[in-house]
């Protein structure tokens, strides 16, 4: 069999395996499996609204599976992403709602902004790692917790919307020049462009990989930087310029949420949930390749959106879907175990 076949064969399988054990869980609850699979791919696919809030859930977690899949192929684990998205959505949301200055605030500019802050975040885990040897998962989950500290101090201080009192502190909504426009109104759901942005971003990354130069020396570092640096590769430099695009991707996925209008264009707790650890699972489930992770982000929107609507229409509670998701990762985590188990025996 072709081995990228086989390849894009497997989360198909994985899939199936976890949808075939969440049906007898759903079976063992005394509920009927098949109409609770019915109303939830219905509840995400069954009409244009639909299918807007499904997509519109994808889009930033097609930009953190990209960026934590851009990090592996050059050997690094970016857990850092939502760090990075986090520091991304604060300044589009500070830039965009206090700066008047009609040429600082447009969405292209307020864009760059948030993409440099991503990059410039995720650049200190790079540097750390080729100049220090720091572990980049180490220096990542502690750039995560920095970026959270920052977010409650910008929230309920500088970036603080006046007159806003409670427990849910916000910034003021972004100016009309600095949002994204949505893509189907009628549906009054907020899907943006911030959606074809991530289908732009899909080709970029596919295209860096399989067609340039960076691309092949990203990979060569990833598979071995003893080689690569005696091949005449700056290794170093390479790392850095790695994890610096990794978490320049990742910003979109915080910029799209504030600008794309998700939290009515402002920065508010709990916007981002946890887009950035959602990264890891769609880079896994698509195999590390940018159409794979597109296919998983969607599959993953379609779960959730779906969920809800099974929740809402059955006694099937919408947790279901967190354990399939689990199992998915599960399955595909377990196959590449045994792959290596199955080389190391070939080796001996």
């Amino acid at each position: 069999m072709n081995r990228r076949l086989k390849e894009g064969l497997i989360p198909v399988i994985a899939v199936c395996i976890a949808l075939l054990i969440g049906a007898i869980i759903i079976l063992a609850m005394g509920e009927n499996p098949i109409e609770a699979y019915y109303y939830m791919f219905n509840g995400a696919f069954s009409s244009e609204k639909a299918i807007a809030r499904t997509l519109l859930e994808a889009t930033p977690m097609i930009f953190t599976g990209l960026a934590v899949l851009f990090a592996f192929k050059g050997g690094m684990f970016n857990i850092g992403a939502q760090g990075q998205i986090t520091i991304a959505a604060l300044v589009v949301a500070g830039v965009g709602a206090f700066v008047t200055n009609k040429y600082i605030n447009n969405v292209i500019v307020i864009v760059v902004f948030g993409v440099i802050a991503g990059a410039l975040w995720a650049g200190i885990a790079g540097i750390l790692k080729a100049r220090l040897g720091i572990h980049e998962v180490i220096s990542t989950i502690m750039l995560n917790y920095i970026a959270l500290n920052v977010e409650q101090y910008l929230i309920n201080y500088p970036l603080k919307q006046g007159g806003i009192n409670g427990q849910n502190p916000q910034t003021p909504p972004v100016l009309d020049s600095a949002r994204f426009a949505h893509l189907m109104p009628w549906t009054k759901e907020a899907l943006n462009y911030g959606f074809i942005i991530a289908i732009i971003m899909v080709i970029i990354v596919w295209y860096i990989f399989e067609k340039t130069v960076l691309g092949y020396k990203i990979k060569a570092v990833g598979n071995n930087p003893t080689a690569s640096e005696n091949a005449g590769i700056k290794v170093k430099v390479v790392m850095g310029l790695t994890f610096a695009i990794s978490g320049a991707i990742a910003s979109f996925a915080g910029i799209e949420r504030v600008l794309g209008g998700v939290g009515q264009y402002t920065y508010k707790q709990g916007l981002l949930s946890t887009l950035g650890f959602d990264g890891i699972a769609v880079a896994l489930l698509g195999k590390n390749n940018p159409f794979g992770a597109l296919a998983a982000a969607i599959l993953f929107a379609a779960l959730r959106v779906g969920g809800r609507s099974m929740q809402f229409n059955t006694n099937v509670p919408s947790q279901i879907v967190i354990m399939i998701q689990s199992l998915i990762i599960l399955l595909i985590a377990g196959e590449n175990i045994f792959r290596m188990m199955l080389e190391k025996k070939k080796e001996k």
